[in-house]
């Protein structure tokens, strides 16, 4: 657990718009003005640009509830074999922008929600260094039309769409 803490911590840091990088020069974000309750419940991370916590992490799952002044986060995944989680919160500082705060982490990451299918089921959440990016589904699986959709959403801010990996949810 000490371990994932230390990432997320390290992750996070990565998550300042401050930090210099190459991806967050390459184009503006396009954030959706998406109502927090459109997040409630488990959502299946089917792909990503890992952030460095995710070292391992396979069957990455995050759910979010409702908490005072805005959602709840318990975020999920197998490490060598153990479930590891992490839980916080989360606050809409912005139309798509996100504050999160992880237990025992002593400050705040940036996540903004870049993208939905128009079914509500696919949502694309990235950073605004683009160091990090995640495509949840209610489902643990999509179709080749909808990774092909993401990939173009994540291109279209920013991202280099050659990096998205498939997460493995079997």
């Amino acid at each position: 657990m000490k371990r994932l803490l230390l990432l997320a911590v390290l992750a996070l840091a990565g998550c300042d718009p401050h930090t210099p990088s190459p991806r967050y020069a390459a184009a503006p974000m396009y954030l959706l003005d998406l109502a927090p309750e459109r997040l409630l419940g488990t959502w299946y991370e089917v792909a990503s640009f890992p952030a460095p916590f995710q070292d391992g992490c396979s069957h990455t799952t995050a759910t979010y509830g409702v908490a005072e002044g805005g959602l709840s986060v318990v975020n999920r995944c197998r490490r060598d074999g153990q479930l590891v989680q992490i839980t916080g919160t989360a606050a809409q500082v912005g139309p798509g922008q996100f504050k999160v705060r992880l237990a025992g982490v002593p400050f705040a990451g940036d996540y903004w929600v870049i993208g939905q299918s128009p079914d509500g089921r696919t949502v694309l959440v990235g950073t605004p260094t683009r160091l990090a990016g995640w495509m949840l589904h209610r489902d643990r699986e999509v179709t080749a039309a909808e990774r092909r959709w993401a990939g173009q959403v994540f291109r279209k801010n920013g991202y280099d769409e050659a990096a998205l990996q498939r997460t493995d949810q079997r």
